[in-house]
């Protein structure tokens, strides 16, 4: 018997299957992860509570779906390995989202299509026949299939932990610091965030720029690579600093033998240093057990000196970090191993952030006629550059040898921007002391 059009359950398909995948269909268009696996999971969760007798429990599952569509929305974006409930707690005390407004656009979308989806989670009918079931689920297959052609451009881009026997490689290995020289040569290792590679004209040059001067050579040896990375910011921090792909939340740093541990044997002081608070990502824990005697964060640098920078992650100006451990440098009577990780390129980059974004906005810094959030990573880059340059080439600081290495492409969400950028490996350069 032909069923009619209006006993098909569409309402089902609005309420259960688009209002709380709203975030990842309105950004189709513009970019963002693959979503095709979390769309089935909560499709399939959304068929089982959908025909639930309570209303109440109705609403309250349309809802803590569509929330928890949009926070693994948000993980992926990240390349976050898991979804890390405290990680996300503290992102909400001490990052600034709704600073921005693309994320403030974000809030009001989820929340009106939240709103609806509760308001119509009643109105959905009980599942009589097969071919109902039949319909939401090609529904639901049908939405993994165009997420699948919207976001395959950027794909590879997103990404977590390779799989068990990919061949590794980090900067510490390639740059050759991965073992203490026995000139005892101070060293400093710089984890830029949002370091990539880029791959339009314009942004080669300005990376060039920046990353290689020819006055650089005037004292050192130079020698730059890339390497490949996988997952966030701190699976970068474990690639370089422990020599494995992993995530930190589980790692045995007990019974690995880590940068920090390898030079302290040496003989080194270690020395770690965020500009945000030591709470995100467990740093302030899990930094020691990788070896480090020392740790420093944002209340640490401003106390030191540095001023405090705003937007989305406000914390420490990064290029008032160059000079303070430049100061520890000079003044140290043992040599130094110092680990630095950089934070105000942190995507996105807002007014505020770092001292130089002014001209994103008046038309006076490269890229200002392109994407202002482009123009603004490559300004907040530039401004860490002079910093650590101006630190590299002090004539009072005593022999150093220094690693410049990204943690992983900049993780826009805009699909053309994320396209500029090398979706497979960051850069790596290493500054080696030439002897007087």
């Amino acid at each position: 018997m032909r069923i009619p059009a209006h006993q098909w359950p569409w309402r089902w398909c609005l309420y259960w299957l688009l209002l709380p995948n709203i975030i990842v269909i309105v950004m189709w268009p513009i970019g963002g992860p693959p979503m095709g696996r979390p769309i089935f999971v909560a499709g399939l969760l959304g068929l089982a509570f959908s025909q639930m007798r309570s209303l109440l429990l109705r609403r309250m599952a349309v809802a803590v779906l569509g929330l928890g569509i949009t926070f693994e929305y948000i993980v992926n974006s990240f390349n976050l390995e898991a979804m890390r409930i405290d990680a996300a707690s503290e992102f909400l005390k001490n990052a600034k989202p709704l600073a921005s407004a693309e994320y403030l656009a974000g809030l009001v979308i989820l929340c009106a299509a939240l709103a609806l989806a509760v308001r119509g989670a009643g109105r959905v009918q009980h599942f009589a026949r097969p071919s109902h079931w039949i319909f939401a689920i090609c529904a639901i297959l049908g939405m993994m299939q165009i997420d699948a052609v919207a976001t395959v451009a950027t794909s590879n881009t997103y990404k977590g932990l390779p799989p068990e026997g990919t061949p590794f490689a980090s900067g510490v290995e390639s740059g050759g610091v991965a073992q203490p020289g026995l000139a005892r040569r101070h060293l400093v290792v710089i984890v830029v965030e949002a370091l990539g590679i880029p791959t339009f004209e314009e942004g080669k040059r300005l990376f060039a720029a920046d990353w290689d001067r020819p006055a650089w050579r005037g004292r050192y040896e130079v020698a730059s690579g890339k390497v490949a990375y996988f997952g966030s910011t701190t699976n970068g921090e474990i690639r370089e600093l422990c020599g494995a792909f992993a995530n930190f939340d589980g790692f045995d740093f007990a019974h690995a033998d880590c940068l920090p541990r390898r030079y302290s044997k040496a003989g080194y002081d270690t020395l770690a240093i965020h500009a945000f608070d030591g709470g995100f990502f467990d740093r302030r824990a899990w930094w020691p057990r990788a070896g480090f005697a020392r740790t420093e964060f944002a209340p640490d640098l401003v106390r030191g000196g540095a001023r405090k920078c705003g937007g989305m992650w406000p914390g420490a100006c990064d290029v008032d970090i160059a000079a303070q451990i430049g100061q520890r440098l000079k003044s140290a009577s043992r040599p130094q191993f110092i680990y630095w990780v950089t934070l105000n390129s942190h995507i996105p980059v807002l007014a505020g952030a770092t001292p130089g974004l002014a001209g994103c906005e008046d038309g006076a810094a490269p890229l200002a006629h392109a994407s202002l959030l482009q123009c603004r990573l490559f300004q907040a880059h530039h401004d860490i550059a002079e910093a650590i340059s101006a630190l590299a080439m002090d004539p009072a600081l005593p022999p150093t040898d220094f690693l410049i290495v990204g943690d992983h492409m900049p993780p826009f969400m805009r699909r053309n921007e994320r396209l500029d950028f090398d979706g497979y490996s960051v850069p790596w350069i290493v500054l080696r002391n030439r002897p007087a």
